[in-house]
């Protein structure tokens, strides 16, 4: 089911990530705008962060705008041709575990006012530009199936196996998860 909620299955070009982020990004900016009356600047951040502190919709509208990412990241990575279960998941490790890092010891931290260390800052960094430049994998679905060798009267068939995610999911569903409760 978390394949189909957060994109774990759909795909997601580059042009198309890119322009959906901004979209994203705009409507955010524009709805911080319109709450707080001040658009985010560098000297005006504390003013700015302490109204939005005090806004359920600026916080309801963060934590939605995370999940937005968060399925665009994921539709992006099964663009490519990557496992989003398993990337995504070791991408929030690595962020969790360089924040922890940062917060325990000051001195790896990138400044005073930063959360992050150079190496969680460089591989964040990396990985946006992977999925900013990285071609997708050409896996087209609207592609002219392949005729079969064994179909005698000459009509085109699908594969009709599931994909990886999809039995991971099917195998779940039908109560194989943990063995067999039947």
């Amino acid at each position: 089911m978390l394949n189909y909620i957060f994109g774990f299955n759909a795909r997601m070009g580059r042009l198309a990530f890119f322009f959906c982020g901004f979209v994203a990004g705009i409507g955010f900016l524009m709805l911080v705008y319109g709450i707080t009356g001040n658009a985010p600047a560098s000297g005006r951040s504390d003013v700015l962060l302490a109204q939005a502190a005090s806004s359920r919709a600026l916080i309801f509208a963060f934590y939605g705008m995370l999940v937005v990412c968060f399925m665009l990241q994921s539709m992006r990575v099964r663009d490519i041709g990557w496992d989003p279960v398993c990337v995504m998941a070791a991408w929030i490790a690595l962020m969790v575990l360089d924040r922890a890092v940062a917060g325990r010891f000051p001195e790896y931290a990138l400044t005073y006012q930063h959360t992050t260390t150079v190496v969680g800052a460089t591989v964040n960094g990396v990985m946006n530009l992977v999925l900013m430049f990285w071609p997708g994998s050409g896996h087209s679905h609207d592609a002219a199936p392949l005729p079969r060798e064994s179909s005698s009267d000459g009509t085109f068939q699908r594969d009709s196996a599931p994909a990886a995610a999809g039995s991971r999911v099917a195998r779940i569903a039908n109560g194989e998860f943990g063995g067999k409760t039947r």
